[in-house]
C-alpha cells in the first residue's frame, strides 16, 4: 500500500496538466480511481493473504469496541434522576468508547490500521491512502462486525432487561431534528477524521501517543453528542498508528 508521503508526490501523469480543461463526472471519477494507490492490482490485492487479514481484524476490532462501548450503555438499572449521577453515566460511556478505541488502535494498528469506522475508512480512501477494494472490504467487515457485537450483547443481556436494557441504540433527544442530529454526528465524526489524519501527517512533529489521541477524539465527540442530544457516533476506523 501507498505509505502517507505518497500524498505529496503524485505521478505527473496523474495530476491535471490543464486546469481550465472541464472533465465529465465519469472522467473525473476515473483520474481519481487512477490516482489511487497501485501497488498492487485488483486480483492480486484480493488474493493477498495480507490484506484478508487486515479485513478479518477490522471485522474483530469492531465486534469488540460494539461489546466494550455499547456494553457500557446498557440501561439494566432505572436511569439515574439526579444530574451528577446522570452526566457520570455519560462519561463512563464517553471513557468506555475512548478508552476502547485507543486499546484496539493500538493492538491492531500494525494490522489494519484499526479504523474500525466507515468514516474513517472513507476518509482515508478520499485522501488517496487506501485502494476502492480495501474500503469496500472495510466498511462491510465493520458492518458485519457490529452486527455480531450487537448479536453477543443481546446474549448476554438477562432475558426480561432485553426490551429495556437498550443494547446501546441511539436516538436523538426529544425536539432534536434530523438535520440537527445530523449536524452533531457530522461535526463529531469530523474531529475524528481530523485526528487521524494529522497523526499520520509525515511532517508532523511526535506530540506522544498517537492511539490515545484518536481515543480521546472519541471522548470528545461523544460528550458533545451526548450532552446536546443523547446519541453518540457511529462505531461500524489505513494507516499504521503508532504510540
Amino acid at each position: 500500500m501507498a505509505t502517507p508521503n505518497d500524498l505529496y508526490s503524485i505521478p505527473e501523469s496523474n495530476k491535471l496538466t490543464n486546469p481550465q480543461n472541464v472533465y465529465s463526472p465519469v472522467e473525473t471519477m476515473r483520474r481519481y480511481i487512477d490516482s489511487l494507490p497501485q501497488d498492487l492490482t485488483l486480483r492480486e490485492e484480493l488474493t493477498d493473504q495480507h490484506f484478508w487479514k487486515a479485513v478479518r481484524t477490522e471485522f474483530l476490532a469492531t465486534l469488540l469496541l460494539t461489546v466494550l462501548g455499547c456494553g457500557s450503555c446498557l440501561r439494566w438499572k432505572a436511569p439515574p434522576t439526579d444530574q451528577i449521577t446522570a452526566s457520570a453515566v455519560e462519561l463512563r460511556v464517553a471513557l468506555a468508547f475512548g478508552l476502547g478505541v485507543a486499546t484496539l488502535v493500538q493492538c491492531v494498528g500494525q494490522v489494519s490500521g484499526g479504523h474500525m469506522n466507515p468514516a474513517v475508512t472513507i476518509a482515508l480512501l478520499v485522501t488517496r491512502h487506501i485502494s476502492v477494494a480495501r474500503t469496500a472490504a472495510y466498511v462491510l467487515a465493520q458492518c458485519l462486525g457490529g452486527l455480531a457485537g450487537a448479536g453477543i450483547l443481546y446474549g448476554l443481556t438477562p432475558q426480561g432487561q432485553r426490551l429495556s436494557a437498550g443494547l446501546g441504540a441511539t436516538e436523538p433527544a426529544v425536539g432534536v431534528a434530523a438535520s440537527e442530529a445530523f449536524g452533531i454526528e457530522f461535526m463529531a465524526s469530523v474531529v475524528v477524521v481530523i485526528t487521524v489524519l494529522s497523526n499520520m501527517d509525515p511532517q508532523r512533529t511526535e506530540m506522544g501517543c498517537k492511539s490515545l489521541s484518536i481515543g480521546f477524539s472519541y471522548v470528545v465527540g461523544h460528550l458533545l453528542a451526548r450532552n446536546e442530544a443523547k446519541y453518540k457516533l457511529s462505531f461500524i476506523r489505513e494507516s499504521s498508528y503508532e504510540t
